[in-house]
């Protein structure tokens, strides 16, 4: 069975962030760390970096997601509005904090109801997954993020460092002031994203018990994925992400992007961001599984402020492939042709 996917990686020069901290250690707070080999010439090393982990990522597009189908006038749970994504996790957290499905879903109904139920309710669930222990429905999320992570051709430049803060402390019987440490982290990111937009508004529970219906429509389903694309656009565009933000928000600046949208057995992912030559290597990528795969269909469209090595991306009469003036149109060029293929 055929799928439509939107993917998206792209290089994020990111300066001054505190945009995922991991622990406070004495009054020293920490940039979150995590290891990474690198090829070093005779041998492979290990280097500790500052990153953003994919949890972090998710957690804040699932917010602008619920604002964007919220706006949209589709159904969104009160606690997915307010930021809280506590999953339907089992008939006590719905009971208490899921008023809009508690009366229609529990041990009683069949797992192809109760996932139905939650799904129609509840974007961020449809999109986002959940699980619910206590009836075992488990929904896989639709939508993927990596780690944001320095580039490989850019890890002796990232760097962290922490900055002194000093804060009025009232209770202290000496002094009123006290110090603080909060690391701040620099470096050019980059970083992925995979939308499997025909999975949306599926019902698959509902599928493999063979009840109906198995999903909610193709009209509902367009109008969720181009909520989950525009929450999606805002969050890349604006850096709508990360913690800090009120008294450290970042320099930043996307110095290149490529959003790639295909139609086959299973999402097309772009080549990561880790040198300048990714974009061509991606096209390559394409022209060559394009021939090996039966009826695989892929578009590309990028944005880049930096100069790309390696052949320059070519249009083809066999592959779509278009450069623009903003980030944001590159994402709505191939947003627009894969909800076309969504039926």
């Amino acid at each position: 069975m055929s799928g439509v996917y939107l993917s998206v990686t792209g290089r994020l020069l990111v300066n001054l962030e505190s945009l995922n901290m991991a622990e406070a250690v004495g009054n020293i707070t920490k940039h979150r760390r995590a290891p990474v080999v690198f090829d070093a010439g005779n041998e492979y090393k290990v280097v500790y970096v500052p990153v953003i982990s994919g949890m972090s990522l998710a957690h804040h597009y699932q917010r602008l997601l619920a604002k964007a189908a919220h706006q949209a006038g589709l159904k969104v749970s009160s606690m997915s509005l307010q930021g809280y994504f506590l999953k339907y996790a089992s008939d006590d957290i719905i009971k208490k904090y899921y008023p809009e499905v508690s009366d229609k879903v529990g041990k009683d109904k069949s797992p192809c109801v109760n996932e139905k139920v939650i799904v129609e309710n509840d974007v961020v669930a449809d999109v986002g997954g959940f699980l619910y222990i206590d009836k075992v429905v488990k929904r896989t999320s639709r939508f993927s993020f990596s780690y944001m992570m320095p580039t490989m051709d850019s890890l002796k430049a990232a760097a962290v460092q922490p900055q002194l803060h000093v804060r009025y402390t009232p209770k202290t019987e000496k002094g009123n002031q006290a110090l603080i440490y909060v690391d701040n982290a620099s470096a050019l990111y980059t970083f992925t994203f995979v939308l499997e937009a025909s999975e949306v508004s599926v019902l698959n529970v509902c599928r493999a018990m063979k009840e109906e219906p198995d999903d909610l429509g193709e009209e509902e389903r367009k109008k969720r994925v181009k909520a989950a694309i525009d929450a999606l656009t805002l969050m890349l565009g604006n850096v709508a992400f990360g913690a800090k933000r009120s008294r450290s928000l970042p320099h930043w600046s996307i110095q290149s992007i490529l959003v790639t949208a295909n139609t086959g057995i299973a999402p097309f992912i772009p080549s990561p961001g880790h040198s300048k030559h990714y974009i061509s290597d991606t096209i390559a990528r394409i022209n060559v599984q394009k021939n090996i795969v039966n009826n695989m269909e892929v578009v590309a469209h990028y944005y880049t402020k930096e100069k790309l090595e390696g052949e320059p991306p070519q249009q083809s009469s066999e592959l779509e492939v278009s450069k623009h003036d903003v980030p944001e149109e590159a994402i709505k060029a191939a947003a627009e042709w894969a909800l076309k293929k969504l039926h």
